[in-house]
């Protein structure tokens, strides 16, 4: 079974060669419609029924593939699949015409400025992240269809040892990418149901007859299945963040020259942020299934659901995290992620001074000032992919603000942040904020702007880390 599907358009072969041969080197089993098709087969029943015994999806995202209908169709079928969608791109596109499903994922670039090994290399941890899932997830999907696909016979249905572990892996595995399908949980709840009506007195442990009845809810802790999807969806996308050593503080002469302190060298382990910033569609979903407060601007939290959320102090921010089984970022950590890992670069994209092309900031000719969908910008990520960081919104953390370390009299205190219990939350606390925003200005990457923890204002959003 082959564990990747890779999707191109014909005009970008050569890359799909070259893209294929270090994957061959680096022994991943793929999927190409070049040379696994016999001249006998159905076409497009082989290349759909390649898709769903797949584990990943992988498509080469040029102008030419967005413009096939066949690798437009060979996505919808891979979304229909759940099957986990990573986007590679080898040469500059439009970002507007991305479709939706590929939109906010975590591109892997192979254009010119990116080194194609060390791109192979992100590609590769992609690729091994929670592999075992992937297999599972595909076995479980390629039975569901064979049910679907039976008319939804009972003698296709799942019995005994194989219902308890898949009921067993779905509970484990709900919150992971790519999340258990609508079909898969139609699949296990039918076939408990079957075992039900043909042992009655069988007696269904709790957890069993939660996971199954609600279909596919991942744990307890959840009080409806509009709640557990409604999390399932808000859940943005993380960034893996190797640990290990990182600039802190300004390593530009010119900032340092100014008087703000020299960088120097901290670390941490690994850690996972989200790639982009809140959007108002994701902390709507809390406000309507888990107890988020609405921001005060309600005209612009309700029309623009692709926007950061603006405007809610820490405790909404952190409250909205906690919800989706996540937490605030301290400080050293996103400036670990806009920096990446032994780099002294000025800003998140490199070295070149903020324009509007690279980030939403203030500039003297901007007209209007006004926030952006947080997928604006996604062409001028970080070193590992994140967006946005600087610029659009500015970002909240958990840190407590240090004026001592700032003032260059005490060394950085790395305990000194809030650990997002009610109990512990104090909002006269001043906390770090990070980043610039669409109408605060930002002179370098660790320039920070502290503020009490129940202020907020129409610059400040944020974006959720987890362990």
């Amino acid at each position: 079974m082959a564990r990747i599907f890779i999707s191109y358009s014909r005009k970008n072969k050569g890359f799909c060669q070259r893209l294929t041969e270090a994957l061959e080197e680096r022994g991943f089993d793929f999927w190409v419609d070049w040379e696994d098709i016999p001249p006998t087969v159905d076409w497009m029943k082989e290349i759909e029924k390649s898709i769903e015994e797949a584990e990943t999806f992988l498509a080469i995202v040029t102008a030419d593939w967005m413009a096939s209908r066949i690798c437009r169709n060979e996505l919808d079928i891979a979304v229909k699949n759940g099957k986990r969608l990573i986007p590679v791109v080898p040469e500059e596109i439009v970002w507007n015409d991305v479709p939706s499903s590929l939109a906010q994922l975590n591109f892997i670039f192979f254009t010119e400025e990116f080194k194609f090994d060390v791109q192979m290399g992100l590609l590769t941890t992609a690729l091994e992240t929670d592999y075992d899932w992937l297999k599972i997830h595909s076995r479980l999907q390629v039975k569901a269809l064979e049910w679907e696909r039976g008319g939804k016979d009972d003698g296709f249905l799942l019995r005994s040892r194989d219902l308890e572990n898949a009921e067993k892996q779905v509970l484990v595995h709900a919150t992971k990418n790519p999340p258990p399908t609508d079909l898969q949980g139609e699949y296990i709840l039918k076939s408990r149901q079957a075992t039900n009506r043909q042992n009655r007195i069988r007696t269904v442990s709790l957890v069993s007859a939660i996971a199954v009845l609600l279909g596919i809810i991942g744990a307890l802790v959840y009080p409806s299945i509009a709640e557990f999807f409604a999390i399932r969806q808000a859940r943005g996308e993380l960034i893996p963040l190797h640990g290990g050593s990182f600039y802190m503080g300004a390593t530009d002469p010119v900032v340092i020259a100014a008087g703000e302190r020299k960088a120097w060298l901290a670390s941490l382990p690994t850690f996972y942020l989200e790639k982009y910033e809140v959007t108002n569609r994701q902390y709507g979903l809390c406000v309507k299934h888990g107890g988020c407060t609405p921001p005060p601007d309600l005209e612009y939290f309700q029309e623009k659901p692709d926007y950061p959320v603006l405007g809610v102090d820490v405790y909404q921010a952190a409250f909205y995290c906690a919800w989706i089984g996540r937490r605030l970022p301290k400080e050293l950590e996103w400036i670990r992620a806009a920096r990446g890992l032994d780099d002294p670069r000025y800003w998140p994209w490199g070295d070149a001074p903020p324009t509007s092309e690279l980030a939403n900031l203030p500039f003297e000719n901007t007209v209007t000032p006004a926030p952006q969908p947080v997928t604006t910008y996604a062409a001028h990520p970080s070193q590992e992919g994140v967006v946005n960081l600087v610029g659009n919104a500015l970002e909240w953390t958990s840190s407590y603000y240090q004026p001592g370390y700032y003032s260059g009299s005490e060394d950085y205190n790395d305990t000194l942040f809030w650990n997002g219990r009610n109990e512990t939350y104090d909002g006269n606390q001043i906390f770090i904020r990070l980043g610039g925003g669409w109408e605060r200005p930002t002179a370098y990457i660790a320039e920070v702007a502290p503020l009490p923890g129940f202020n907020t204002d129409a610059n400040t959003g944020f974006r959720c880390a987890a362990d």
